[in-house]
């Protein structure tokens, strides 16, 4: 558990609505020591333009609902967890144009970067701007490991690893189901990072009950309820109603 501060917040950098709920549920509150909790998420700004290229049939893959749609499952999450709810209005890498009105990302396969670190885009000044704008002196981070490698999930590390506050890490769900923990261990490595791990025992109710408020991103990546709660059990490696949300640092917590 952070020590107590309640003057302070911890701020989430969730790269889309749903990665720190899915990842971190309800573990955050008994771990963050009396501080606000905000769940901030960079990329679920409005694209209207991408989103009326994303109507034609072979781009539907890009959005399944609108970032609108996806901003009010977070509030919904947010509020189900006592936790604060914001974004930096950063456009969805599935959504991003380019100068020539063209999509950044050609194809989902595109959108996953390569592991090492030293291949990742900058992130715009902009959005470098808007997160330091947001941000307070004292305020705990929480940011992404970037595993899996998207590139939404990249940026958002790098942010935070640029960050002069204290930063802490979670491993998102559910790309950190599909890596062993050897892959685990060799990703936190070629990111020049030595971390300890911290398992924060929270309520599983709770945990499922946000998680499902992202109801869309649940029926386009597993279809059913049935199949997504399966998922997130084992990731967060439920005991009866008890889950376990894990937090990395780079020093003894």
């Amino acid at each position: 558990m952070l020590a107590e501060a309640p003057r302070d917040r911890v701020v989430v950098l969730s790269p889309h609505p749903d990665d720190a709920v899915w990842s971190l549920g309800s573990g955050l509150a008994p771990w963050a020591g009396g501080r606000e909790i905000v769940l901030l998420s960079l990329f679920a700004g409005d694209a209207p333009a991408g989103l009326a290229r994303a109507r034609a049939p072979e781009q539907r893959w890009r959005c399944f609902s609108t970032p609108g749609q996806r901003r009010a499952e977070d509030r919904r999450a947010a509020a189900v967890l006592g936790y604060g709810c914001s974004n930096l209005e950063a456009t969805d890498g599935a959504l991003r144009l380019d100068q020539n009105a063209g999509f950044v990302h050609a194809s989902l396969q595109s959108l996953f970067l390569d592991s090492a670190p030293a291949s990742w885009p900058a992130p715009q000044p902009a959005l470098v701007a808007a997160l330091q704008g947001f941000l307070r002196p004292q305020d705990v981070v929480c940011a992404p490991l970037a595993i899996g490698g998207h590139v939404d999930h990249c940026l958002t590390h790098r942010l935070a690893r640029e960050l002069p506050n204290r930063v802490y890490f979670y491993s998102e769900f559910p790309y950190a189901e599909q890596w062993s923990q050897q892959a685990l261990q060799g990703h936190v490595r070629a990111l020049g990072l030595q971390l300890q791990a911290r398992d924060i025992a929270c309520s599983w109710p709770a945990w499922r009950e946000a998680a499902l408020c992202y109801r869309s991103q649940v029926l386009m990546l597993f279809a059913t309820q049935g199949r997504f709660l399966q998922a997130l059990q084992r990731h967060c490696r439920v005991q009866g109603d008890t889950a376990f949300c894990r937090i990395w640092s780079t020093r003894a917590m």
